[in-house]
């Protein structure tokens, strides 16, 4: 009879622990063999890398996969980070994206399996057992919920955790911020695929919890550079796009403020792709919140920054982008409703001034302090800009003779009939 693995660091050479996990895991005993290869990577025994360092956190990983230990991947992950961050960090990288991988491959096997089992269960030309169909009235629950429960959710948790703890790990040395925006990145494409709200919203806030500590080293640090922010400036565009296609408006208008604050410290613009696609995005947060004002300029800056960015907008898109920006326009009330509440008191007309110079900021426009804040963004001021040639030589006839009617030759009572056609 084999005799199980009791634990211990007695191995002097790596080989030889990786050898013995082998042979334990060839037997059946693979809790066994999976403490053997923990042991040795967390021992303080042996601390300098080796390549072999490198096969036996490969096969810690099958073990700790394939037995959904969460805890053991990570703790061993930070030793291995410690060991060859120095010296190796092409390693660190290789494992931990066989890590996620073998993760997200057992989340996808499952999600089939699932799919698979609950195409069986509905087949129409089978009937349900006796026992399914008591199961079905006491549980209350649909074969496929309660599938899923069994099949797919241990893997999409350990996968989401996988995630997390790679974030945790990867975060404290700049050197490694390029793996970091990738785990992101992959944490992102995970919450999209699999329409994982309460994660992406979990996500969202470890990232800015992260991104508060970086901005604070990066003050404190004389010799740091914009360079060194540009990582974390693309994943929160990664952010943003996931997010707004989500429908997670609120969490996307965050991101916004995170890129704004990013652009800010760095003192650097973005590359003009990111930018463009910023804008885009802003035009339908406010769409979505039905901020007329704020919405027409998103329009607007996407119209000027496309125009003078994109060498290769047709003529239909530049006439398509015109026309939206001078339908957003006159979509915004004239009046404003807050004056139709009585003036503003002091406190509140702080805050007034607060919000309009941040969304200022967020559209990408310059504030002077010398003219009245209700003038930076404003209808007055926009339907200004919409009325030069640029725009209104580029719109659809139909859209002109709206804007015509309705700022020129303003007829009330004969605007419907005027507009019918």
């Amino acid at each position: 009879m084999n005799r199980g693995y009791r634990g211990g660091t007695g191995f002097a050479r790596p080989e030889n622990a990786l050898k013995r996990a082998e042979e334990l895991e060839n037997v059946g005993q693979k809790n066994s063999a999976l403490q053997v290869l923990h042991d040795i990577v967390t021992s303080k025994k042996h601390r300098t890398w080796s390549k072999t360092y490198e096969s036996i956190m490969f096969k810690h990983i099958d073990l700790v996969v394939e037995m959904k230990k969460r805890n053991y991947a990570k703790e061993a992950l930070m030793q291995y980070r410690n060991m060859c961050q120095a010296v190796n960090i092409n390693s660190l990288e290789e494992v931990i994206k066989y890590f996620l991988k073998k993760a997200s491959d057992k989340a996808e096997e499952a999600q089939s399996k699932a799919a698979a089992v609950t195409i069986d269960v509905e087949d129409l030309e089978e009937d349900a057992s006796p026992e399914d169909i008591m199961l079905s009235y006491v549980s209350g629950d649909k074969s496929k919920d309660r599938t899923d429960r069994e099949l797919v959710t241990p893997w999409f948790r350990f996968l989401w955790e996988a995630y997390r703890s790679v974030l945790e790990i990867l975060r404290t040395n700049p050197k490694l911020e390029p793996l970091y925006a990738m785990t992101a990145n992959k944490a992102f494409q995970f919450c999209l695929q699999f329409k994982r709200t309460a994660e992406f919203r979990r996500l969202s806030d470890i990232l800015r919890q992260h991104l508060t500590n970086l901005t604070n080293r990066y003050r404190d640090n004389r010799e740091s550079t914009p360079d060194q922010l540009q990582p974390h400036l693309e994943t929160r565009f990664e952010q943003l796009k996931v997010a707004c296609e989500l429908e997670m408006w609120a969490e996307a208008f965050r991101s916004v403020e995170d890129i704004q604050a990013l652009i800010s410290l760095a003192k650097k613009t973005p590359k003009q792709q990111l930018m463009a696609t910023y804008y885009a995005r802003l035009t339908q947060i406010f769409a979505v919140s039905e901020n007329h004002l704020y919405h027409a300029y998103a329009w607007l800056k996407l119209f000027n920054f496309s125009k003078s960015c994109n060498k290769n907008l047709t003529p239909g898109d530049v006439q398509a982008m015109a026309s939206s920006v001078l339908l957003a326009t006159l979509s915004i009330l004239p009046y404003e409703q807050r004056n139709l509440l009585g003036a503003l008191d002091e406190s509140a007309g702080e805050q007034e001034k607060e919000r309009i110079l941040r969304m200022a900021n967020i559209l990408g426009f310059a504030v002077d302090s010398k003219k009245d804040y209700r003038s930076v963004l404003s209808r007055a001021a926009l339907l200004a800009s919409v009325a030069s040639p640029v725009i209104l030589t580029q719109v659809l006839p139909e859209v002109r003779a709206i804007y015509d009617l309705l700022t020129q030759d303003f007829a009330p009572l004969e605007l419907c009939a005027r507009l019918g056609p």
